[in-house]
């Protein structure tokens, strides 16, 4: 007996008309993404990355742009011509962290606020910002010298009190354990830009990354601070006031640890926001991992001597994408400690091939700091060294398997808000990941309507691997899709971050991800399902003419609410301004209301009577 449920093809009429009759059709297809060289001149090299993308419409033509961190490096320009990206110059240069796009002082021109990193501590540095013309070009750049210099790292803008100006909060990973100044609130100041108002609650030097939100739907922005031995979850009332109702509204989940990324989600359309976060070790411990069907080996080291002994090499010592940072860059090969002589910037990976000659033996005195490499003889080499900064790489063709670090299980959390209490609905709903995992991002991939998950792996960097793309089941659960075409092919990389937006402008949401030591790497959706959606482009308010900056679209249909804020990201320490808002809607017939609301209060009711189609507010 034969059974299908895809197209039929040579069967005979009485087959044909049973399908008919039976109503058997050809089912969708699984949704893909794929990578198109053509879109965008990305570099095939890997470096270091900080953050997400920052996704914004900088020269203000309709499509959306990218800044793009490479960290210790510069920032890269993406400018969007219609679906098609060219690289711009770059304007940001040096140790980069957090980065706010926004039009703080109203005068038409979008403003990019730079926050610089502190040189390991050793040199603390202020705010910058740029402002972008529509003829793309870039102001000389400002330093806020009335700041307090810092580590810093996350920079949002942020209406904290409704009345139409954006404001400004600065994390920073503070100068010893005690110290409380991790967390600045800055309001608008026609005078200075910004002055200094207050600190916020803060935890521990890791509790710095960042999350924007409203979990009690009073229209007034609350921040979750995350990322060390605790989340701090900081309520905003009138008048710049902020409260600190952790243990009201996390209970427990207070004491979730190392909280790599955090985003907003609405997965069951009740009209208040969820929340999905992924869980991932510092990147300053050592790794290890082994691929023992590709035969290779990954390690990471720092700040600490390190060996890696008896490795067992099948031919010349391979080592691809070589990567460390300032302040040790040396590498040594065998008894003389011939000096490897880079042949491209020291800021991205290098791939060496050494033979047993050029390695042969092992040095007497290794107290310089920086990478040694020995061949012992009888196909035994021997790695060891110290660097300050992050040394790491993968070895191919070792045919035994070193000795491994554990990494240690930390479970993503799905936690659903109920009546402004977070709880966790992980085991519930089909977030079953207890490896480590790096970034997440939300949107509806498949537009049915329903809020997806994609999450990007934190460890397996002696291999490459799928990443997570967890399906949304019309608010019941979550399953996890297969061969989805989101491959990590960079051996020596850790995942780091994703975003997303719709860059094309052809109604379905694309994802641009990174990997820490690897690539930046731009997924289109490659959808091919029926279902409906519309676009609300945000503007300006239109009497105050309030920044949409975290205005929110509210649409009800067929007894579900959608809600999407200008400017909500995952990213730590970044702040994208996407106010292109994309709702997914599947296959529902008609919109029963659409409004967007301003920080300041304004309402505007958007009358949507066609899918498929972009909507201006404003």
């Amino acid at each position: 007996m034969i059974k299908s449920k895809g197209i039929i093809r040579n069967c005979s009429v009485l087959v044909l008309l049973m399908a008919c009759f039976l109503d058997i059709s050809e089912p969708d297809m699984p949704l893909t993404f794929s990578e198109n060289p053509e879109v965008i001149p990305l570099e095939n090299r890997s470096r270091r990355k900080f953050d997400n993308a920052v996704v914004a419409d900088l020269d203000q033509d309709g499509f959306l742009d990218l800044l793009l961190t490479e960290h210790s490096r510069r920032v890269e320009v993406f400018w969007n011509n219609k679906g098609v990206f060219s690289q711009g110059k770059p304007f940001v240069f040096g140790d980069t962290h957090g980065i706010a796009v926004g039009d703080y002082d109203k005068d038409g021109l979008i403003d990019v606020f730079v926050q610089p990193g502190g040189g390991d501590g050793k040199n603390p540095r202020k705010l910058k910002g740029y402002s972008i013309s529509k003829d793309r070009s870039v102001s000389k750049e400002k330093e806020f010298t009335h700041f307090e210099a810092s580590r810093g790292r996350a920079v949002k803008l942020v209406d904290t009190n409704n009345n139409g100006d954006l404001d400004l909060v600065l994390t920073a990973f503070p100068k010893n354990n005690t110290s409380d100044r991790a967390h600045f609130l800055y309001k608008k100041d026609d005078a200075h830009g910004f002055s200094f108002l207050e600190l916020l609650p803060s935890a521990d030097r890791f509790n710095m990354r960042t999350l924007i939100t409203d979990f009690n739907k009073d229209n007034i922005k609350d921040f979750l601070f995350y990322g060390g031995a605790k989340v701090i979850a900081v309520q905003g009332e009138k008048d710049y006031a902020y409260k600190d109702v952790t243990k009201d509204v996390l209970g427990n989940l207070e004491h979730t640890n190392l909280v790599s990324s955090m985003a907003e989600i609405d997965f069951d359309n009740d009209g208040d926001f969820d929340l999905i976060l992924t869980r991932a070790k510092h990147p300053f411990d050592s790794e290890t991992d082994y691929d023992k069907t590709q035969k290779t080996f990954y390690f990471l080291n720092r700040r600490k001597t390190f060996l890696h002994d008896s490795l067992k090499i099948k031919g010349d010592f391979r080592l691809e994408n070589l990567q460390m940072a300032y302040p040790h860059f040396d590498v040594f090969f065998g008894k003389n400690k011939t000096l490897f002589q880079r042949e491209s910037d020291v800021h991205g990976g290098h791939d060496l091939n050494i033979t047993a000659n050029e390695a042969q033996g092992w040095p007497e005195d290794t107290s310089q700091k920086g990478l040694y490499i020995g061949y012992l003889g009888d196909g035994y080499w021997r790695i060891a060294g110290f660097t300050n900064a992050p040394t790491t790489g993968v070895i191919h063709n070792v045919m035994e398997q070193p000795e491994l670090l554990k990494m240690q299980a930390l479970p993503a959390k799905l936690l659903e808000n109920r009546n402004e209490k977070f709880v966790d609905v992980s085991e519930k709903y089909g977030i079953d990941v207890t490896e480590q995992t790096a970034g997440v991002t939300v949107a509806d991939f498949d537009n049915d309507g329903w809020q997806d998950i994609f999450m990007v792996r934190y460890g397996h960097s002696a291999s490459q691997i799928e990443q997570f793309l967890f399906l949304n089941q019309k608010g019941k659960g979550f399953s996890l899709a297969q061969n989805h075409g989101i491959i990590r092919k960079e051996l020596g990389s850790t995942g780091i971050c994703a975003e997303v937006f719709d860059y094309d402008k052809d109604g379905d949401v694309d994802i641009i991800y990174a990997n820490e030591r690897g690539k930046w790497h731009l997924f289109t959706n490659n959808l091919n399902r029926a279902n409906n959606y519309i676009t609300v482009h945000v503007g300006d308010s239109p009497i105050h003419k309030v920044s949409p900056i975290g205005a929110v679209l509210t649409i009800e249909s067929e007894g579900l609410m959608y809600r999407r804020v200008v400017g909500a990201t995952s990213s730590s320490y970044s702040q994208s301004y996407n106010a292109y808002l994309h709702v997914g809607l599947g296959t529902k017939r008609k919109i029963d209301k659409a409004f967007v609301t301003w920080n300041n209060g304004e309402s505007l009711e958007l009358n949507i009577k066609e899918f498929n189609k972009t909507y201006e507010a404003k």
